[in-house]
């Protein structure tokens, strides 16, 4: 049984540990989420708590289009930003540096624009491109 308390906690505090642990449901709008959603937050009176997705659409919540909890923690678009800087990463680990590429080939690998990765390297891991190209060499 989940503690309606330290959930609402974990939910105001959109505690990245708790992602996937549980679910939470808003009785107002009928829909369910995950604690790391970055919609507002509900009022307490409002939720119900889950342990899984199955549970809580069982309840007859559907699922929250912006941070997607029928999918896996880390499979959902909000997810992508962690998902393509650990890629990212693990690419210039790779030699994708001694290989020539610039900041446009490896932003067009994955599909994105320069700017766009340059604000997930920072977001992410609190770094720019450039810094974390000449740290990993």
């Amino acid at each position: 049984m989940i503690n309606s308390h330290a959930a609402y906690s974990a939910l105001t505090s959109r505690d990245p540990r708790f992602d996937g642990i549980f679910f939470v449901g808003v009785t107002s709008t009928g829909v369910y989420c995950r604690p790391i959603c970055p919609v507002k937050t509900p009022l307490q009176r409002n939720c119900r708590f889950f342990e899984s997705a199955f549970a809580a659409e069982k309840a007859l919540f559907r699922p929250c289009l912006r941070c997607r909890p029928e999918l896996a923690p880390g499979q959902a678009p909000i997810d992508n930003s962690n998902r393509v800087a650990h890629l990212i990463t693990r690419r210039i680990d790779e030699g994708l540096i001694d290989e020539g590429a610039g900041l446009e080939e490896i932003a067009a690998e994955f599909g994105i624009s320069s700017r766009q990765l340059r604000r997930i390297v920072q977001k992410e891991l609190g770094v720019s491109p450039i810094e974390l190209m000449q740290t990993r060499r």
